[in-house]
């Protein structure tokens, strides 16, 4: 892969992607579902008794994570299926030869985007909800803690990777409603299968994505028997590079 070939290719990507509506839509409803889910949190839990702790905040406050990682799952899928229903892909592999060149650019442009509009939402959520029980009895959440920060942080990391996972998917898959439906049922149905096991189910839960979320990484500390948050956020990181080298592989023997 040449250094040239890669620039032009992702100058292409970055202009695809600021180009496309649903991308600004999508980015805009992830932001926007993460602040709604923290101001929620904070105004419920205003004359919430017991006083409720910082840790319960902010634990709560990340929760819009949940709706956000589908909707940046969604735009990284997008990033490869919009070309696929156009058929402009033809005229991507016309512009750029080497396929894996193309979705090394898809890979890291979207990521890069992925992850910083994940972060901007995280910290969204973390802001609202502190904003909201400003006045209150409830103990701000700093981010002067490395726990808190850890929280946040790990949380915008894990959106970004999730968008990854949906760049894999779309490539393997190639049609958006079956990309965005597996990447959906990935996310959802191991967490059901698991909460089925009960207690005993923690060996495997703890390397599902869902669940990884909620209890080891957008919290402060991690439920017994989970990974560390950082371990969990490089498992999400992980899971997105097979994903990409599964997509990778077929991409180069099938079919534009």
């Amino acid at each position: 892969m040449n250094g040239y070939g890669f620039r032009h290719a992702a100058r292409m990507e970055r202009i695809k992607l600021r180009s496309v509506r649903s991308t600004w839509w999508l980015a805009i409803a992830a932001v926007v579902s993460m602040a709604a889910a923290g101001a929620g949190v904070g105004l419920g839990y205003r004359s919430h008794t017991p006083v409720a702790t910082a840790a319960q905040i902010l634990n709560n406050s990340l929760g819009g994570a949940i709706a956000a990682q589908l909707l940046l799952g969604a735009l990284g899928v997008l990033m490869v299926t919009g070309e696929y229903g156009t058929g402009m892909i033809r005229s991507t592999f016309a512009a750029v030869p080497r396929r894996r060149t193309v979705l090394v650019a898809k890979v890291a442009v979207g990521g890069g985007a992925a992850l910083a509009v994940g972060l901007v939402a995280s910290f969204a959520g973390y802001l609202c909800g502190q904003l909201a029980i400003r006045g209150t009895a409830i103990p701000a959440a700093s981010l002067g803690e490395p726990a808190i920060l850890r929280a946040v942080v790990l949380t915008g990391v894990y959106l970004g990777a999730t968008a990854l996972i949906g760049v894999g998917i779309g490539t393997v898959v190639r049609h958006s409603g079956a990309a965005i439906g597996t990447l959906f049922g990935l996310m959802f149905v191991p967490m059901i299968v698991a909460g089925l096991f009960g207690e005993s189910g923690i060996a495997v839960g703890r390397f599902v994505p869902l669940l990884m979320l909620l209890n080891s990484i957008a919290v402060t500390s991690p439920i017994p028997g989970l990974f560390a948050g950082w371990i969990s956020a490089l498992l999400m990181c992980g899971y997105a590079a097979t994903a990409i080298l599964c997509g990778g592989v077929l991409l180069r023997y099938r079919d534009a």
